[in-house]
């Protein structure tokens, strides 16, 4: 008897990109960093390894994924995010058979890992947690932890005094703030010169590959700058969804911080600009050396609070602990992963 006749699991290919894309347009816990114009801007640095479910040919469930190595595939450490992406109806029923019979064809595949990076809960377009009931009975180990400072913009808190006078402090000084659509003023001015000399690092985009993303993504990527005097002094990229603002860069100079202007900044972005959102997420605040406390300090200060970031790692071979729960017999699997 073959397993979950009507559920096939098969590898992306790239011909496969309209079909994919047009799924993680109507799915319940996807955001435009699972199209393939997002995820293929780096395949030199991750070789891909993405899966596709399938019902009686119609796509219910997508894994972004990438090799990790000869018998691990990770989800996902290009992305912010990773995880099994359902199809809006789906029940819970049906997401345990769909992992199941994820686990069961990696596994026929000589796949014996996967080091699985959860979805944002507070990214979903409706409730969703399918997948955290579906690891709980799989015995998915938790090994990273960490935490994003998200706002509830339905919920505010008040934010710290002191943001709020920096702030008029920078309104009085003639700060002004804009969305511009040129990454370069930013990148060169304000975030490389601002990472090398406080941390020795690069941000993760090049100009060229975030002013690349922005053509394919004009919506969702967005650069708003505070200037001084005509000179830009702080900056934040944006990614935005259909629920979530999300900082994917922030960066001020000496003067942006003094001036106030990079709370002014935020101030707009919270206030004005995406006030009709429900979370502002200010991504986490880890670096080499563990939790940064400065940059926690700094985004509490404006009423951001902490949602938990979870990695796991999956062993494909506890498949058959779900078999009681969706009540399937074992049997012969037709291959169609194609193992590479």
């Amino acid at each position: 008897m073959e397993v979950l006749p009507t559920i096939t699991v098969r590898k992306y290919k790239k011909e496969d990109k309209e079909i994919w894309d047009d799924f993680i347009d109507h799915s319940k816990n996807s955001t435009f960093l699972f199209k393939r114009d997002f995820m293929d801007y780096h395949k030199d640095r991750y070789k891909d390894c993405s899966l596709m479910v399938f019902e009686n040919n119609l796509p219910i469930a997508a894994l972004p994924a990438h090799r990790f190595d000869n018998n691990t595939i990770a989800s996902h450490f290009g992305l912010s995010y990773g995880g099994i992406i359902l199809r809006k109806t789906e029940t819970l029923h049906k997401t345990l058979q769909i992992v199941y019979k994820i686990l069961y064809v990696l596994k026929s595949n000589n796949i014996e890992k996967i080091i699985y990076k959860s979805f944002h809960k507070f990214y979903n377009s409706i409730g969703s947690e399918e997948i955290t009931y579906a690891k709980y009975l799989i015995k998915a180990k938790l090994t990273v932890r960490q935490f994003s400072s998200v706002i509830n913009l339905n919920d505010k808190l008040e934010m710290n005094r002191t943001r709020l006078r920096l702030a008029r402090r920078a309104l009085k000084m003639g700060v002004i703030i804009k969305e511009v659509d040129s990454f370069d003023d930013y990148w060169n001015s304000v975030l490389i010169p601002n990472l090398k000399n406080k941390y020795e690092a690069k941000p993760a985009h090049t100009v060229e590959e975030i002013t690349k993303l922005h053509k394919s993504f004009p919506k969702n990527i967005r650069q708003f700058n505070a200037y001084l005097n005509d000179s830009i002094v702080a900056g934040a990229t944006i990614f935005e969804t259909a629920n979530v603002v999300r900082v994917q860069y922030n960066s001020a100079n000496e003067e942006g911080r003094s001036s106030g202007a990079s709370d002014l900044l935020y101030l707009e972005l919270i206030e004005r600009y995406f006030k009709n959102k429900n979370y502002f997420d200010f991504g986490t605040s880890f670096d080499a050396n563990g939790l940064n406390l400065g940059l926690l300090n700094w985004k509490e200060s404006f009423g951001a609070r902490a949602f938990s970031i979870d990695t796991f790692e999956i062993e494909t071979k506890n498949f058959i602990l779900l078999e009681k729960s969706i009540n399937c017999d074992n049997g012969k699997l037709v291959q169609n992963y194609h193992h590479h």
